[in-house]
């Protein structure tokens, strides 16, 4: 699961329970929005850079702004969201065609920086409520977005879901991992068919079924 997604992967694979699921994302979203509401931050999305260039790119936005932002999620080759403050993520959308030829970069609709130290406050509210909840070893591998692995022990698993909201989201190399791992078809479960998409970025010959929910 990417992000949020990996709480409905943990539910599905019985380590946490569907409740238990409710009441951990719904104070993992109020911690975020009132870290987003501390600070003015954003994210954008970068298309048609590796991620290399789009490091060089934030290290620059970062210089030109006096701000900071980095790379959030590493979705695939070529599609990588940054998050950082507002001015510095205007800088990215300023510098990304001209200096770096990239092919586009959006704006996204979001409260705030996520998957950086911007959601550093919140890290201390999810812990609690992690302290509240039972998880249990995963019937089913979960691999977590901070390291790209799959964990079995609850508490490295509460550890990893804790800072999760401040470390980039490794999706890219999650995928090598499956395809390394021998996927032979996806199912994509939600109302979007955004990874599928990102699915066909690494193998366009793999099969992925939308499970609308």
């Amino acid at each position: 699961g990417l992000s949020l997604g990996e709480y409905s992967a943990l539910c599905f694979a019985d380590a946490i329970s569907f409740a238990d699921g409710v009441k951990i994302t719904k104070a993992r979203g109020e911690a975020m929005q009132a870290a987003s509401d501390a600070a003015d931050s954003g994210m954008v999305s970068v298309i048609g850079l590796d991620k290399s260039k789009v490091a060089e790119l934030c290290a620059m936005a970062s210089e030109k702004s006096g701000a900071n932002v980095q790379i959030a999620n590493y979705l695939c080759n070529g599609n990588y969201a940054v998050s950082g403050a507002s001015a510095a993520c205007d800088a990215v959308a300023e510098l990304a065609k001209p200096e770096f030829k990239a092919r586009m970069t959006v704006k996204l609709a979001v409260a705030g920086a996520f998957h950086t130290d911007f959601m550093a406050p919140a890290v201390s509210a999810l812990e609690d409520v992690l302290k509240e909840v039972t998880i249990s070893k995963p019937r089913i591998p979960v691999i977590s977005n901070v390291d790209a692995k799959p964990h079995s022990d609850p508490e490295t698993i509460k550890q990893l879901l804790a800072t999760q909201v401040t470390s980039p989201v490794q999706w890219e190399s999650t995928m090598d991992s499956i395809l390394e791992g021998g996927l032979e078809k996806a199912y994509e479960l939600g109302p979007g068919k955004v990874t599928a998409g990102i699915l066909k970025r690494f193998d366009k010959k793999k099969e992925c079924e939308n499970v609308a929910v």
